[in-house]
């Protein structure tokens, strides 16, 4: 047989010896610290971080890569895209992005790392070893990275600058 259900409508009603669902609740806790410190810890700490950055130093990596055939653009956009996601979950990424113009078949890559061990660490690593064991299958003459490291984080008008002198050529752009 099924329990009979109270009413809760009505708050007039005293609750019924043992009841305890409607009590009334204690009142919470005060604070352990002060508003206004926590305010300040908060400012301190935001003002650390900032200070952090300014003067860490960043690993950047800048890829462009020109395909041969309109006939790779999907494939090589698949492969991007998963090496891409990939460095996105690895410790030691710090920012990126890919641009792309299918259309011209020019892609551009740009990634930001923690330190030399992690971008090695996923240069290393699968999909981006195997991106790099088909890159001659893609790439046209001219296709190309560059690596450098500075203080802060850079931008993509800083990356396609530094790409006009690469540190390799995947296909020579003058013997391709």
């Amino acid at each position: 047989m099924e329990e009979p259900q109270k009413d809760l409508r009505d708050a007039e009603k005293p609750l019924a010896d043992g009841d305890e669902t409607l009590a009334p609740m204690d009142p919470p806790e005060p604070l352990v610290v002060a508003p206004d410190e926590l305010r300040q810890q908060y400012r301190d700490e935001y003002e650390r971080m900032v200070e952090d950055e300014a003067t860490r130093v960043y690993v950047h990596v800048a890829e462009y890569v020109k395909l041969k055939s309109y006939m790779q653009v999907l494939k090589f956009m698949g492969m991007h895209m998963r090496v891409y996601q990939d460095a996105q979950a690895r410790k030691g990424y710090y920012g990126g992005g890919i641009r792309g113009r299918w259309w011209k078949k020019q892609f551009w890559t740009y990634s930001i790392w923690e330190s030399r061990e992690a971008v090695n660490a996923f240069l290393r690593g699968r999909p981006h070893g195997e991106a790099v064991d088909r890159m001659r299958e893609f790439a046209a003459p001219g296709s190309c990275y560059v690596t450098w490291e500075a203080l802060g984080a850079s931008d993509w008008s800083g990356a396609l600058s530094r790409l006009e002198h690469p540190t390799r050529y995947f296909v020579d752009p003058f013997f391709g």
